[in-house]
């Protein structure tokens, strides 16, 4: 029988990973195109996020996916606001040595959360094509 790791033990332990996220929240902070996603305080809701998706593979029992959740319909979290947040995060695990595997489990279970937040059904495909049949008929 397998056991899940530890919070944070993927990443290389607590250590780590709070080293990795100071430096997150330093980049996202002083990026412009998220002043309004994170502001010069960093919220509850904004940390459990990255908590939650920094423990991927342990979401549905994680304490904090609920705050994580509510922080993320709060804020609207666009795609291009996600892109920046995953690519910063990326670069702050990358500096302390995660490898690009769990790096890439981490921006999926971030868009996962995303996804959840907005109801979004990420098998039901969108087409442009009947709407605008039915806008013409």
């Amino acid at each position: 029988m397998t056991f899940p790791l530890p919070p944070y033990e993927r990443v290389g332990g607590e250590t780590v990973a709070r080293t990795a996220l100071d430096d997150f929240f330093q980049r996202a902070q002083a990026d412009d195109r998220l002043a309004d996603v994170f502001g010069p305080v960093i919220t509850a809701g904004g940390r459990a996020f990255v908590a939650v998706s920094m423990d991927a593979g342990r979401a549905d029992g994680h304490d904090e996916v609920g705050a994580a959740l509510a922080w993320l319909t709060e804020i609207g979290l666009g795609d291009d606001e996600l892109d920046l947040i995953i690519g910063h995060l990326a670069a702050a695990l990358e500096l302390v040595g995660v490898s690009d595997e769990i790096i890439a489990e981490i921006a999926d279970q971030a868009e996962s959360l995303r996804d959840a937040a907005l109801a979004i059904d990420p098998d039901e495909d969108f087409d442009d094509e009947d709407e605008d049949e039915d806008v013409a008929a």
